[in-house]
């Protein structure tokens, strides 16, 4: 008799082990106080090279670090910092886009890069970049729209404020510049969040956040216009963090963490993401707390963290708030 209750007490236990949620034997459920934000920029999807064999490795590349992304449970947000689409944002070209970032199972936000609007979707007779006309641009805006969402736009996480740029003039020399309009609308949203600890994207890194006199530092490549776009930011002192792309700089280059990327006059610290379309992929992470943020860097080449890239950004004390704690997700009942 008493085998066979044995033998019941067991069974039932075995049972109740696998309907309720529970840690691997070699874990422990810890709460998460923070919210995570994955940058992915510049991914070119499928490539610029015209190299086959080495497009094909590349696309392998950015599909790997896809598949890591959708394995990681804690991320609660990925952000494409433009540059989506391979080369000239024609139709196909976003056809080709979405077959990657669909892939993307989290929760995704996009802004455009100038490959999603300035250039023509017919090359050169040599194969090269042309400008788009005013036409084409407003075409590019609007096949933009219909694939990845707004041009600009905000929204929350947490108790951060968001907000993404994307360029939006019709004739321009720049890169990336921002309309009238837009900057309205950006000064609108800065002065009704002035108490929310503030994020901005954009495709564009700000003016003298790269070391001067390197290749990239030219004003085409920066966010413009930069005078009203710097007045502004230092007006509002919520922003804590500009997290850009474009530039294509990565962790090998001094540029990446220096102490030139403090834009001038503010505490904001200017965050460069590398491209998906090198030789391998990076990804920085931004872990949002309520009294600081940690941005880590992440190989997907050799699937660890690059801690000496490690940077922690202070959250002033009159914009936290008691965050909220997150269980990590159930786990499965697993054999022992």
């Amino acid at each position: 008799m008493m085998k066979k209750r044995w033998f019941l007490i067991t069974a039932l236990l075995t049972v109740a082990a696998c309907i309720l949620p529970m840690a691997p034997m070699d874990h422990t459920v810890q709460a998460r106080r923070y919210e995570r934000i994955v940058v992915c920029s510049d991914v070119h999807y499928g490539s610029k090279t015209l190299d086959p064999n080495l497009r094909t490795r590349k696309m392998k590349n950015k599909e790997n670090a896809v598949r890591e992304i959708n394995g990681w449970d804690d991320v609660d947000l990925c952000v494409f910092t433009g540059d989506m689409v391979q080369k000239t944002g024609s139709p196909a070209d976003y056809k080709l886009a979405r077959k990657l970032t669909d892939r993307v199972k989290k929760p995704k936000e996009f802004l455009a890069g100038n490959h999603e609007v300035i250039y023509s979707s017919e090359l050169s007779s040599t194969g090269r970049l042309r400008p788009a006309d005013s036409y084409e641009r407003f075409r590019h805006m609007e096949e933009y729209e219909k694939n990845f969402g707004p041009l600009y736009h905000s929204r929350k996480l947490g108790q951060y404020f968001l907000l993404f740029l994307s360029p939006d003039t019709l004739e321009s020399k720049y890169a990336v510049e921002l309309s009238k309009e837009q900057l309205d609308w950006l000064k609108k949203e800065l002065k009704d969040h002035r108490q929310e600890p503030t994020l901005i994207f954009c495709h564009a890194p700000m003016t003298g956040t790269l070391l001067p006199g390197s290749k990239l530092d030219k004003p085409r490549n920066y966010a413009q216009p930069a005078k009203k776009l710097l007045k502004l930011l230092q007006e509002n002192p919520q922003i804590l963090l500009w997290v850009s792309g474009h530039t294509h700089t990565s962790p090998k280059n001094p540029s990446f963490t220096n102490p030139v990327n403090k834009i001038t006059g503010t505490e904001i610290l200017d965050v460069h993401n590398p491209t998906w379309d090198g030789k391998q992929v990076w990804t920085n992470s931004l872990f949002l707390y309520p009294e600081k943020i940690e941005i880590r860097t992440y190989s997907h080449k050799k699937h660890q963290w690059l801690p000496q890239m490690d940077r922690t950004v202070q959250v002033p004390g009159d914009m936290r708030k008691g965050g909220v704690a997150y269980a990590t997700p159930p786990f499965s009942c697993r054999a022992a």
